[in-house]
């Protein structure tokens, strides 16, 4: 089975959103197929997409140190944390949101025990408040 959604849907740990003055938490899909198939989970992560108001990284930041690795696209894996780390990753900072995107949650230090892969290119060009493509 191949599933695409957005990483939080995705993901093996709790699921959050802040939506003005109330902070929702759920389990998402992937704890639960997790559990019931077993499968592998790959998530994103991304340096700069001007479209949607998101700037480079910065230093401090995990994915400012995912984005340092060669590129243009990375593709790595986390094995759920084992064999990582943690404590090196646990250290760095979640990078600064979107400035258009309410929607959109960049990746934190716990990401690494949240997949199994993690996808990573230095830019997209993808809009997300961009009507779809005309046919």
């Amino acid at each position: 089975m191949l599933a695409f959604a957005h990483n939080s849907h995705l993901k093996l740990g709790t699921a959050q959103w802040q939506l003005g003055g109330d902070l929702l938490t759920w389990w998402p899909a992937g704890v639960h197929l997790s559990t019931m198939l077993g499968y592998a989970v790959i998530g994103t992560a991304g340096g700069v997409s001007e479209a949607n108001g998101i700037g480079h990284p910065e230093a401090d930041t995990f994915e400012a140190r995912l984005t340092g690795a060669p590129g243009p696209v990375r593709f790595i894996p986390t094995h759920r944390g084992q064999g990582l780390p943690l404590t090196e990753v646990a250290a760095l900072s979640t990078r600064s949101g979107s400035a258009r995107s309410s929607t959109y949650f960049p990746q934190a230090a716990r990401s690494v025990a949240e997949f199994d892969w993690l996808a990573v290119p230095d830019s997209t060009g993808y809009d997300s408040g961009a009507p779809p493509p005309q046919q």
